[in-house]
């Protein structure tokens, strides 16, 4: 775990991630060269490239095409989700009666991504000429309506004549809200991932991780199983929906499958690098993400990539459903107007900047809180403030399981109510411990590693101690390790060589959850200097001594600094626990963790690097 000053850290573990190191699967030459023989590249790949994919468990042919060569033409049947062919069936009901019909979103990424996929295909389907009278989409307010279905739209829409509601990224909690829809006289059709105790009294629930589900895929998203909605509409009858329709909605699901962190493999990669495709072709991009991607800087030619949404993109978007004007984010995927766009995009940003003024506040206030806790060992932090907004505390608390490596809890009071986010590590199921707490919530739900509560400001104490004593019980396996892909002797390299290996990682894209960016270790090396500090110290640049490389005049690998984002905090603290002077620095051999990519950092003078070296992780070398 990372840790304040005075807080001894465990033995043999990385100083910046907290974690023991753990290779990835060990490939032997026999597999290597079987593996190769079945790579469909129109180039001759390294051993590198090879390793990965087979480490990754590609060895099988078909896995391996589908793998490089992702089509459309693989996903799977949408009517193997249950309830699909009764979605479908109500739905063309209503257009061919045209029906007035809501569609109800959430207030992140995936929520309001999943609403405009579904505002956009409600629009455009026709059977024989009908179609139904779409009220516009709607997004709850976190703060007014807090989580899941709000019941005042619930009211309004009845009065207003609506006969069917479809909810996206929520729905499958709310029992008692589809209660009165159904009492108002509407039906209701749940689009949702999200787990659930009781069914609610919908017509149609689809979910791909509801029990007894079958579908192959169970990393579908609200916007992926709205998507796989659209898909089987036209399934149905082909000509509902124009041609190339599913095409055009592609950037929404990859953009929500991306930020709700869901495994990019299988179905989820095909989706998300046909994408990108939309992404990165001007032609076709939508032009509210085309000017979100202007004011986060990224239209300067670069291609996009899955890290740009999660650090770029959905940040902006997901403040306006935080601490901003949710609708605001709705309206910018599905406005046609640039004018518009380039407004609402800078409201977007105006909004994420605040957010991180507060991010960094509640962060600082949190670590304080959390020391003593930590210092005697608990095996999870519950904290509370009246100060901290109740839209941000989801990031705070993952920031803090960053931090600890322990699951998190943070608490926004409000009067006689307080609202919590959870965040867990990997070894622990914080909704199945919420739910063993639930006599002490008023509403909880999630997934195992992110859930949400609310609970009587009152009980917060009696709860913690609940929690605290349920993770007690829980198995524990410890530190979860910080994998790596492959050793590799940077002080072998030429600066050329990493430049032609980030060219075949790029083949392994698009990267995110079940396809992380590989990451390489590279051992004994000593340090050029002190680490440079970065943006006032928060991030640090690593130079290591290199050794020319022998009959020949090529720049090595070595003279290519490493940036290391975030570390400045969790350096300061090694020197300061370990009492280390400069000159120990300088001597101390070291080991780290790092990944290469394409730079898309173009310096105002000096020549353009296209390479950056990004260091991960690093701890004093084995053999020293």
């Amino acid at each position: 775990m990372q840790l304040e000053m005075g807080f001894n850290p465990p033995d043999d573990v990385g100083i910046l991630s907290g974690r023991p190191w753990q290779p990835h699967f060990e490939v032997d030459g026999e597999l290597l060269d079987l593996t190769r023989r079945k790579v469909p590249l129109d180039f001759s790949p390294s051993d590198h490239l090879i390793r990965i994919l087979a480490g990754r468990g590609f060895t099988d042919t078909g896995d391996i095409e589908n793998f490089f060569f992702p089509s459309l033409d693989q996903l799977h049947d949408p009517f193997l989700l249950q309830e699909m062919d009764i979605a479908v069936d109500r739905m063309m009901k209503a257009v061919a009666m045209g029906e007035r019909v809501a569609i109800h979103g959430d207030f992140d990424v995936d929520g309001i991504t999943g609403c405009a996929l579904l505002c956009e295909t409600l629009e455009a389907v026709r059977v024989d000429g009908s179609q139904v009278r779409l009220e516009p989409g709607f997004i709850p307010d976190r703060a007014t309506d807090g989580y899941g279905v709000a019941e005042r739209m619930v009211r309004q829409w009845a009065s207003e004549g609506v006969t069917l509601l479809v909810t996206v990224d929520t729905g499958a909690a709310a029992a008692k809200e589809i209660d009165l829809a159904c009492s108002l006289g509407m039906d209701v059709i749940v689009l949702d991932h999200h787990i659930f105790e009781e069914r609610p009294n919908a017509v149609a629930l689809i979910n791909p991780r509801r029990d007894g589900a079958t579908y192959p895929n169970d990393e579908l998203c609200g916007v992926a199983v709205a998507f796989k909605f659209a898909q089987a509409l036209q399934q149905n009858n082909p000509a509902c929906l124009p041609a190339g329709f599913l095409d055009s909605v592609l950037d929404l699901v990859a953009l929500g499958l991306v930020a709700d962190q869901m495994a990019i493999v299988g179905e989820n990669r095909i989706l998300v690098k046909n994408g990108l495709k939309r992404f990165n072709d001007r032609s076709r991009i939508r032009v509210g993400l085309a000017a979100l991607l202007a004011v986060a800087g990224l239209d300067r030619g670069f291609p996009v990539t899955t890290s740009d949404f999660a650090y770029q993109l959905a940040p902006r978007i997901n403040a306006c459903g935080r601490i901003g004007r949710v609708m605001s984010a709705l309206e910018l995927l599905l406005t046609k107007d640039e004018g518009t766009a380039r407004e609402l995009a800078a409201e977007a940003d105006r909004t994420n900047t605040r957010r991180k003024e507060q991010d960094i506040l509640l962060k600082g206030e949190a670590l304080e809180m959390a020391l003593p806790y930590v210092q005697r060992g608990d095996c999870g932090l519950v904290l509370e403030s009246k100060a901290w907004h109740k839209g941000i505390i989801g990031i705070g608390a993952a920031r803090l399981v960053e931090q600890y490596q322990l699951p998190v809890i943070l608490i926004s009071v409000e009067g006689h109510e307080a609202r919590g986010s959870a965040r867990s590590v990997p070894h622990v199921d914080v909704k199945s411990a919420m739910d063993r707490c639930s006599g002490y919530l008023l509403r909880h739900g999630g997934h195992a590693q992110a859930a949400g509560m609310t609970l009587r400001t009152r009980d917060i104490s009696d709860f913690r101690e609940e929690f605290l004593k349920v993770l007690r019980e829980m198995p524990h396996t410890g530190p979860v390790p910080e994998g790596y892909d492959l050793d590799l002797c940077m002080d072998e390299l030429c600066a050329q060589d990493v430049a032609r290996l980030v060219s075949e990682m790029e083949h392994l894209e698009p990267f995110g959850a079940g396809n992380r960016k590989p990451i390489f270790r590279c051992n004994n090396l000593q340090l050029l200097r002190q680490p440079t500090p970065l943006s006032g110290g928060a991030h640090l640049r690593f130079a290591f001594r290199g050794p020319a490389i022998a009959n020949t005049d090529e720049t090595p690998a070595l003279s290519r600094e490493f940036v290391s984002f975030g570390s400045g905090d969790a350096w300061r603290r090694m020197l300061a626990h370990e009492k280390l002077s400069a000159k120990g620095v300088l001597d101390r051999r070291w080991d780290v963790l790092f990944q290469v990519g394409r730079s898309t950092f173009r310096p105002r003078h000096g020549q353009y690097d296209p390479v950056q070296q990004l260091l991960v992780d690093i701890k004093p070398a084995e053999s020293s």
